[in-house]
């Protein structure tokens, strides 16, 4: 008679296949959503760029120098220069809204690819994250 213990010996075997295709399943997804997270810490570091370059450029020294007010006028949507170096994503959109004469709110859309949830049939191909930034100028 085969005792129990024997009897059962090799039915770990059949359970590893299933433990590594989990383990890589959720590697995967990890690094999906490392990437995603990276993407969105570039997009905040590019409209934090954006938000200051623009509040700088509202204050006119000249002009405020002499009086004492600063120039909102600068502050134009034409004016801005997305790096693209700095973000690899496609931008989807920058928009800026002037707060006042010195207060500047720059958000900024990037479409984020996945890199291996395109192999999962029915699954997202990407997301959009999005940034806020707000700068104020300041006379130093």
């Amino acid at each position: 008679m085969i005792s129990p213990a024997r009897a059962q010996r090799g039915s770990v075997l059949m359970l590893m296949p299933a433990a590594v295709l989990v383990v890589l399943l959720l590697a995967a997804i990890s690094v999906d959503l490392s990437l995603v997270f990276l993407r969105q810490r570039q997009a905040s570091g590019v409209a934090i760029d954006v938000a200051n370059d623009l509040a700088s450029a509202a204050l006119d020294e000249a002009t405020f120098r002499s009086t004492g007010e600063r120039d909102a006028d600068l502050v134009r949507p034409d004016h801005v220069d997305v790096d693209a170096d700095h973000v690899a994503g496609d931008v989807v959109g920058v928009d800026i809204d002037v707060i006042g004469a010195d207060e500047v709110r720059v958000t900024l859309t990037l479409r984020v690819e996945y890199l291996f949830a395109k192999a999962i049939p029915g699954a997202a191909d990407g997301t959009t994250v999005s940034a806020h930034a707000t700068a104020v100028a300041v006379a130093g």
